[in-house]
């Protein structure tokens, strides 16, 4: 077939490839499980000699990444929109590497006119017959097939084969291609604690039958799985495809049958979990992933009745300001969907949102704190503010805030703080003038 020739012709080994980078280029990636990361390794080693000043955007280092190791800042200086533990871990070590605020939904938009790039690197699966190329478990928009100038994809037979919008690339669409294999970056959830299978429970029963759910990752998620397994005929629209969400359409827990949006299917725009659910994703036809700018955009998932948003939080204040992506001064995951997706329950006819998070913090030290406090911590970015916010959940209780006043949000906020603190609470917020 002519695609193979074709195909054949862009071969070239991860040496090649990254000399096609430029000093001074801006180069765009991708997130999470369909970063290149054995390319980036390639890049992070020619750079040492070759590059300066190479900005490159990404999201969710999670697999360790010499290209944000120290010693390449001032060679390329890597911007990511969602802190991962790698990132993480390169600011610990030194890196220059640094946080892009932006919400999900207008990433394609930031990535075609104000960060817009020469080079825009991948990681793919093997081409079917057809010649497409699957970017497995993180799709981009297609519109960036057309501003970048330069498209480098790894070909890892290890990703799994996903279709989708922005989803599947046709070989001739990329400059070179570089067969590389790699282990996709796994997580294992323990099992859920006490504490949070008890925030899962006051979210669960707020879900009814036919709900559309979205919910990301963790020990709260995977409650949360376990608790909806008593429902039916749930539909899923989810930034995040995890083994939880897995387990409930294998379940037949989640069959899609009552959504508005993509009815039938399982959409999602990044699936990070374990090798079993890598396995389920490829070429299943009840799932589809879909462009960050599409999935993430509040009016389409409005579009799903009864949309179930949930989302972890850090900490929150009396008045309902949630921070979601800061620890003080630290920073710690990032903006993410978060707003998308509690904007876009809000417009759904029946639709909640849930900011889930522990009543208390403990610290590296041991000492512990109210996660609902007065006002936020120094250094705290709110990310959901408070006239978006629906339901705050803790262990001790789901606080219905929308659209309260100022008076009936502190009270509530109060009664699902953890006891230790609510009388100090009561306190403050008097001084505060908060209630009488």
């Amino acid at each position: 077939m002519d695609w193979q020739k074709k195909y054949r012709d862009k071969i070239m080994s991860p040496a090649e490839a990254v000399r096609l980078i430029r000093s001074g280029d801006t180069v765009n990636s991708n997130f999470g499980g369909s970063i290149p990361y054995a390319l980036l390794d390639a890049l992070a080693d020619y750079a040492l000699e070759n590059l300066e000043d190479v900005t490159l955007y990404l999201a969710g280092f999670f697999k360790e990444a010499r290209i944000a190791e120290k010693r390449c800042n001032g060679h390329v200086h890597v911007k990511s929109c969602f802190f991962g533990p790698g990132e993480r871990r390169a600011v610990s070590g030194g890196s220059d590497l640094s946080y892009q605020a932006i919400h999900l939904s207008n990433i394609t938009q930031d990535r075609m006119e104000k960060h817009r790039a020469r080079v825009l690197l991948a990681a793919g699966s093997l081409p079917d017959e057809n010649g497409m190329i699957s970017l497995g478990l993180a799709p981009f928009d297609p519109a960036l097939l057309d501003v970048c100038e330069t498209v480098i994809l790894q070909v890892n037979r290890r990703m799994p084969f996903v279709c989708g919008p922005g989803c599947l690339i046709p070989a001739e669409r990329v400059s070179c291609l570089v067969p590389l294999d790699e282990e996709l970056p796994e997580m294992h959830l323990p099992a859920p604690t006490p504490e949070q299978r008890a925030i899962a429970a006051y979210v669960a029963e707020r879900v009814p039958d036919g709900a559309c759910v979205q919910f990301g990752i963790g020990g709260v998620s995977a409650a949360i799985g376990e608790a909806l397994t008593v429902r039916r005929e749930l539909g899923c629209h989810s930034e995040m495809f995890t083994d939880p969400l897995m387990k409930l359409m294998q379940a037949g827990v989640i069959t899609n049958s009552r959504k508005s949006y993509c009815p039938g299917r399982t959409v999602f725009t990044n699936a990070l979990g374990s090798r079993a659910l890598y396995d389920y994703l490829d070429h299943n036809t009840l799932l589809e992933a879909q462009p960050c700018s599409l999935l993430n955009d509040p009016r389409n998932i409005a579009r799903n009745d009864n949309m179930i948003s949930v989302n972890g939080a850090i900490c929150c204040d009396l008045a309902g300001q949630v921070c979601a992506e800061t620890i003080g001064f630290r920073h710690f995951s990032g903006t993410g969907g978060q707003l998308d997706y509690v904007r876009g329950a809000r417009w759904s006819c029946g639709g909640k949102s849930f900011l889930t998070l522990p009543a208390v913090h403990v610290d590296r030290m041991g000492n512990r704190s109210s996660s609902i406090s007065l006002t936020l911590p120094a250094g705290s970015i709110v990310t959901t503010p408070r006239t978006d916010v629906h339901f705050i959940v803790t262990e001790f209780g789901a606080a219905d805030l929308l659209d309260e006043p100022a008076d009936v949000r502190a009270k509530r906020l109060i009664e699902i703080a953890h006891p230790d603190f609510r009388d100090r609470l009561r306190f403050e917020a008097k001084q505060a003038g908060y209630i009488v």
